[in-house]
């Protein structure tokens, strides 16, 4: 796209007087305190219980507020609604003690009665998002002020669980009131879905008034909030997931914040008046796979053959290809997570060691191999582009590379979880905002199956999971995770090729705009100039 286009683009707004979906924005937006942002689409609920999209998020944080929280996008977890906490010294209990004089919008004061109903009720939902509460084998409440949780095995990615918006706290009255329940057969007796999808039961700082769904959801400032008051009034969030339609509507101020540009939409809005643009990865990761079992690898099981391929690649000209903003890192571990080591160079491709790694497996002359790749697309970028850039990267050490398309829905994702694709490209984002939940890519565990690499083949790297969950204090979490990296940066199944970026532009009458893994944007760090 060229910046003749974006004029024509405006021109034609201008003659048309394109509003954003026809609603109050674009009267609103852009005055006052009202703030217009325009996201994605693809959600289907904004029940807290069942929240598991990227995006729903930024409506719940808004709305409800968390035990704990992050601040940052690269920081650790912190109090919120917990006054303070304690961990027993075998970790298998975590006691929480909560703020006092928090009040719902409501009014209704929260207790630890809330807190017990809420996580019980995603918990017993059995929705997408309850696997988190796993390792919570019973809560306690021995005064309103006390939640005491009973842990399966100690698990220090806990508190970074308790941060995920499906663990909010809950009005438990209102719930109550509008079907809900916590009972162990929740997830065919509660009702509260329908109630929950048109308004909020939350102590946040806003409280939702409508929502039409893929269209348009609208916050307002929470009368009743029992902490210090925002000072924007109302967010409309206009459901719109194109890239120029996002573009235009920016420049001609009717929204105030767009959440999925692209390359070409920021260099149309370079040098913008009132607009500045952000760009930095997320903690999405896109890897090269290759399975260890030989009935489904091929060459590609050979461990030297899995060092000659870390060779070959060419880590700069994939960061050109998912775009600014891209990084690669060190091993499993993303750059902004706790314990990780950073990024892996751009210049450790060498394909002169590449080409001694392939003969010393007996591959002097390369092979043919096929890569099966699906039809998803890695926060914007396909991965069958990724997949063309390792196979021309691939060419230059003599390793053929023959592209197998399968979609997603059409058998790809069932090899993927089965453990019976040989090599292929994916991508993989955080279910919860914690380093733990990268370990599964350890032998044994539940990705690193998907690439036949058992418990067995390096019981030492294995044992390295234990050791992460079992270490609750941050300092020994982070030697632990440091070790795991290094054993792993040439070595194993599995090549972190990129961390994906995100591009988020605002209007500069905004205050705290910032890239936010756990809430896409963090709304509440918001604030009009």
């Amino acid at each position: 796209m060229k910046k003749g286009l974006l004029a024509l683009m405006l021109a034609a707004v201008m003659t048309l007087g394109l509003t954003v979906g026809g609603s109050e924005a674009a009267a609103e937006g852009g005055e006052g305190n009202t703030v217009v942002i325009a996201m994605g689409s693809g959600f289907s609920t904004l029940d807290p219980g069942y929240v598991y999209e990227k995006y729903p998020p930024l409506i719940v944080n808004a709305c409800y507020e968390n035990l704990f929280k992050f601040y940052s996008n690269d920081g650790a977890p912190e109090p919120c609604l917990a006054d303070s906490y304690e961990f027993s010294e075998d970790g298998l209990t975590l006691t929480v003690k909560l703020k006092e004089g928090v009040t719902f919008a409501s009014g209704n004061p929260m207790t630890s009665a809330d807190v017990l109903f809420s996580i019980n009720r995603c918990k017993n939902l059995q929705g997408n998002p309850s696997f988190i509460c796993d390792t919570i084998e019973s809560m306690e409440a021995p005064d309103e002020q006390t939640v005491v949780f009973h842990l399966t095995q100690a698990d220090s990615a806990i508190l970074s669980k308790l941060t995920y918006c499906s663990l909010a706290v809950l009005d438990s009255a209102v719930v109550k009131e509008n079907g809900g329940t916590d009972a162990e057969d929740a997830s065919t007796a509660d009702t509260a879905q329908a109630y929950l999808d048109t308004t909020s039961a939350g102590s946040g700082m806003y409280v939702m008034t409508s929502y039409v769904p893929d269209e348009q959801v609208v916050l307002e400032k929470n009368p009743n909030y029992w902490g210090e008051a925002p000072n924007i009034d109302k967010f409309i969030v206009q459901i719109q997931p194109d890239s120029n339609t996002q573009m235009m509507t920016l420049s001609t101020g009717d929204i105030d914040v767009a959440m999925n540009m692209t390359d070409d939409t920021m260099s149309e809005l370079e040098g913008a008046e009132n607009i500045e643009i952000v760009n930095g990865p997320t903690k999405t990761v896109g890897f090269v796979m290759m399975n260890m079992d030989e009935t489904y690898g091929g060459p590609v099981s050979d461990p030297l053959v899995q060092q000659a391929i870390r060779k070959a690649i060419d880590y700069a000209g994939i960061q050109v290809i998912c775009g600014q903003g891209t990084i690669t890192p060190y091993d499993i571990i993303q750059v902004g997570f706790m314990g990780s080591k950073g990024e892996r160079p751009t210049d450790y491709t060498n394909l002169d060691e590449a080409k001694e790694l392939l003969a010393e497996a007996g591959y002097a002359d390369g092979f043919d191999v096929d890569m099966t790749v699906c039809d998803l697309d890695m926060e914007g970028i396909l991965l069958t582009d990724l997949a063309q850039k390792i196979k021309d990267d691939l060419s230059q050490v003599g390793i053929n590379v023959n592209i197998v398309s399968q979609p997603w829905a059409a058998g790809y994702g069932d090899a993927y979880r089965d453990g019976t694709l040989g090599f292929t490209v994916m991508y993989w984002g955080t279910d919860y905002n914690d380093p733990n939940v990268q370990i599964e890519f350890l032998p044994g565990k539940s990705v690193g199956l998907r690439a036949g690499w058992t418990e067995e083949m390096d019981p030492e790297l294995s044992a390295l999971y234990d050791d992460t969950m079992a270490a609750t204090d941050n300092d020994a979490r982070i030697a632990v995770l440091e070790d795991i990296q290094d054993r792993m940066y040439e070595n194993g199944p599995f090549i972190m090729v990129a961390q994906a970026p995100a591009h988020i532009a605002y209007n500069t009458r905004l205050d705290g705009v910032a890239i936010s893994d756990p809430y896409a944007l963090d709304l509440t760090l918001l604030s009009v100039k």
